[in-house]
This record gives C-alpha cells, sequence and structure tokens, in this order.
C-alpha cells in the first residue's frame, strides 16, 4: 500500500428519520461528517475537485441500511478518525467501525442480508411459493420469486414474524415484492432492514477483517 496514501473502509448506520433520505442526501450527509470530522480527504484532479468518496448500492428510500459501507481515500493514516467521525455524526446516520485496508469493497461484494419485521396477524407463511411468478414494474422484467429473493427463511419473535432473506447484487429489487406475497391483509408496521453485504458465503465485516492492517471500533 502507499504510504502517502490510505484507503478506510467505514460502517455506518441508517436509522430513524434519516433512513428516508435519498441516496444523494446521504452522500452528502455522510460527507458533511466526514469534513466536520476534518478527515485527511484526497480529492480527485481537475477544476471542480471532489472528495474521493465511494458507496455501495443504495437501498430504498424508508430502508434500514445497518450495512452502509463507506470508502474514503485519505492523505494518510489518522489513528483517532472514528472516535472524531462518531462525534460529529448526527443521530441516525452514525459510524460504529473503520478499517485501514487496501480492500476494494465494490469488487468483492456479490450481494446483500435482508430483514423484515411484519406483525404476525398480518402473515401467512404457507403462502410462500419460490415458483411464484411475479412481475417487477420499476424494472419492466418478471421471474419467478426464487429469482429474485434467495435463502428466505421464516421466524417469529413474540407477535413480530420476521423474513430474512439474501439478494444478489445484480438483481435488486423492493421487498414488497416478497413480504405482499405472505399478507393476509394490510399490515400497519412493516420494517425493511439492509442486514449486511456478503462476499460469497462470508460477510464483508469478516473479510475486511482478516484482511485490513487496523481495525477501530
Amino acid at each position: 500500500m502507499d504510504v502517502m496514501r490510505m484507503r478506510a473502509v467505514v460502517k455506518y448506520k441508517k436509522t430513524g428519520l434519516l433512513r428516508f433520505l435519498s441516496a444523494i442526501e446521504t452522500a452528502n450527509a455522510i460527507e458533511r461528517n466526514l469534513r466536520r470530522a476534518e478527515a485527511p480527504l484526497e480529492f480527485s484532479q481537475g477544476f471542480h475537485k471532489k472528495p474521493k468518496i465511494s458507496f455501495l448500492d443504495p437501498t430504498p428510500t424508508g430502508v434500514f441500511n445497518l450495512a452502509l459501507y463507506v470508502t474514503v481515500h485519505l492523505q494518510g493514516f489518522d489513528e483517532n478518525l472514528l472516535s472524531r467521525l462518531m462525534r460529529t455524526a448526527v443521530e441516525g446516520l452514525k459510524p460504529d467501525r473503520l478499517w485501514w485496508t487496501d480492500v476494494n469493497v465494490n469488487r468483492i461484494v456479490s450481494g446483500y442480508l435482508f430483514r423484515v419485521l411484519l406483525l404476525e396477524n398480518c402473515v401467512d407463511p404457507s403462502r410462500f411459493d419460490p415458483q411464484r411468478q411475479i412481475f417487477i414494474p420499476e424494472k419492466n422484467k418478471s421471474g419467478k420469486l426464487e429469482d429474485f429473493f434467495k435463502q428466505v427463511r421464516f421466524d417469529k419473535v413474540g407477535n413480530i414474524f420476521v423474513i430474512v432473506y439474501y439478494q444478489n447484487r445484480d438483481n435488486l429489487v423492493k421487498a414488497r415484492h416478497l413480504y405482499q406475497t405472505v399478507l393476509t391483509k394490510e399490515c400497519p408496521l412493516v420494517l425493511v432492514q439492509r442486514l449486511e453485504a456478503m462476499c460469497g458465503e462470508s460477510r464483508l465485516s469478516e473479510v475486511l477483517g482478516a484482511r485490513s492492517w487496523a481495525v477501530e471500533c
């Protein structure tokens, strides 16, 4: 790794009302957090210089993103960066871990793990049919449920029904195309969460932990 240039991967969690921020608004908020924390940002060349920051795939508006990984190119190592980011972050968009690494996360992430929380009395899991044909209007494509939602499993915690599933990065669609197939009536509580970015069978956090030379928690 170039000793004069560093790459940090920061894991944010987007929760609360800030989950309704758009992808652009989220990127702007994170850039402001980095600037307020006085991160030694590296900038692009040219007339309009911009900080070199990259993101994984955005989540739909309203989804809790518990795996918002941000790659930041920096001018040098900063051992107190994460603590300053935590102090200057806004509630609902908080960093909780940082890896100093040369791993290019955009190249190794293959998909994401999601979870949907619904009220138990609105759901009938026997309605789930992975062979069911569905149409995705926003992408103008159709296919079987299992083409879009993989490794689907159901659980129950108290009066909350939980659906966990995996999606390939190249075939991301909204969670409603899955959970609406098992609803028996309109559900007043639906919470969708992106839990983790996956690299094959491994979580991105595990891969970064094994391939980074410094980790801040």
